[in-house]
């Protein structure tokens, strides 16, 4: 259960950056953007930030929202770039196989909201 190591890691970076821009704002949301290739399971990570976010005054209601980057590739067979949301690895267009799949396993911190105590 990878998703409690990475969310400790999302809060600690988000509280600290926070903290840094101004100690007297508390956090509403934080937006994530995750690879399909990522090996996390959102509803999991969105537990474990919950619990974590529960402990600390400036996060107490904070909300995650997850958003999936599908995996994209270029389609050697039917001459298109493609993209999946799923782990099924032929072009959705042609079924073929042959597909240069290009990311996937990205996770990035997209925006975080914020209001002033």
């Amino acid at each position: 259960m990878h998703e409690t190591v990475i969310a400790s890691s999302l809060f600690k970076i988000v509280t600290e950056e926070v903290i840094k821009q101004n100690k007297d704002l508390c956090v509403d949301e934080i937006y994530l953007k995750i690879g399909v290739l990522s090996c996390i399971e959102p509803q999991t990570l969105e537990g474990c930030f919950e619990i974590l976010a529960e402990e600390e005054p400036i996060t107490k209601n904070a909300k995650l929202f997850i958003e999936r980057i599908p995996l994209t590739g270029f389609c050697h067979d039917c001459q298109k770039i493609v993209s999946i949301n799923k782990r099924h690895f032929v072009c959705p267009v042609c079924q073929s196989p042959n597909v240069d799949w290009q990311g996937g396993n990205e996770m990035q911190i997209s925006s975080i909201k914020v209001h002033e105590k």
